[in-house]
């Protein structure tokens, strides 16, 4: 690339601890990718990158680096196969339509589905091939378990956060990622609202009525970033893989340790999550880049460790709130965050 990025994004961080030491305060909004150049973690995210970086890091740099990293990780460009696409297609396309019984109102009222759930679960079955838990057979698995679990429709105002992970989440994650017979299980783990600001944990998701408050949403990347670093730090992983759950959309992340003053933290794929049972075939239509979702999630399984010995301190809660605006203002264009939630 041509291009000494870790010596960029070193002088990129000491004119952010320039701006700490005359008191300029950053916003979680418009300023993530300075909270976590402290650690030290360089946030890769395409067309999402704060201008300030550009003054050390030019767009192409950070489009070619990020492309890089998932492509030399055999992360990019995976494909679900196209015929067993289809017919997963059909299947889901059946158990969603309602198609009246009769013309009599009773009847239309009522109405009969022309594929039952349970004859669409049967059916999806049949198209798992092997006795291997490969890419495709998981999605499978989750296209089955969210034909089993997801409500017809979305009632009121939407699931609140308890049912938005153990009905809706549960059913589009777990299966995804769970290997039981290989010592991988998905679970879920949360703090409350309240206890938020003194813990360095992230909320386990944000609901549809708090996506737009930006200032949350960057709170919790910030907290997820952290987790990662400190999970390569703990366990001297090379890689370690990462989401966060913003209203029905879900973005994952892969951080890697890259050398020992810098870690990047790739975006990986940005999936919107179906809530009820006609929103499926919208899952189905990313199922390229949930493939390639479950490709780095393998590669993190898979990833040999790190041999430093010693690594750079992760910014503490105290740290960070004596570095960040307290104050909240909803008119603040958040630089990394998805604007489609």
């Amino acid at each position: 690339m041509g291009t000494d990025v870790s010596a960029r994004f070193h002088e990129f961080q000491l004119s952010i601890k320039r701006k700490i030491d005359c008191k300029e305060h950053l916003t979680l909004e418009e300023n993530v990718q300075h909270i976590l150049a402290l650690p030290p973690i360089l946030l890769l995210k395409p067309a999402r990158t704060h201008a300030d970086l550009h003054e050390y890091i030019s767009l192409n740099t950070f489009d070619a680096l990020a492309a890089h990293i998932l492509t030399s990780n055999s992360i990019a460009h995976h494909k679900f196969p196209a015929v067993t696409k289809a017919k997963l297609e059909q299947i889901v396309e059946e158990v969603a339509v309602v198609v009246s019984m009769a013309s009599s109102m009773s009847n239309a009222s009522s109405g009969t589905r022309s594929c039952s759930r349970l004859d669409a679960s049967r059916q999806i079955t049949a198209l798992l091939k092997g006795d291997t838990m490969n890419s495709t057979n998981k999605i499978l698995l989750t296209v089955r378990n969210m034909v089993e679990t997801l409500p017809r429709r979305v009632f009121e105002k939407g699931p609140q956060k308890t049912e938005l992970i153990t009905r809706h989440f549960q059913s589009s994650l777990a299966p995804l990622f769970e290997d039981i017979d290989k010592d991988v299980i998905f679970r879920w783990t949360s703090v409350s609202d309240d206890d938020k600001p003194a813990m360095i944990r992230p909320d386990a998701s944000i609901n549809i009525v708090r996506a737009l408050n930006h200032r949350l949403v960057g709170l919790d990347l910030v907290r997820v970033a952290h987790l990662a670093k400190i999970a390569s730090d703990k366990h001297k992983a090379r890689a370690t893989f990462a989401f966060i759950v913003v209203g029905n959309h879900a973005t994952f992340y892969l951080l890697c340790r890259a050398q020992y003053h810098l870690y990047t933290m790739s975006e990986v794929e940005h999936v919107q999550l179906p809530l009820a049972l006609d929103e499926i075939p919208i899952f189905i239509a990313q199922l390229n880049k949930i493939c390639n979702i479950i490709a780095s999630f393998n590669y993190v399984l898979n990833c040999d460790s790190h041999d430093y010995g010693d690594h750079p301190p992760t910014l503490r809660d105290h740290l960070l709130l004596e570095a960040i605006d307290q104050r909240i203002s909803r008119k603040r264009k958040s630089i990394t965050s998805h604007y489609n939630h």
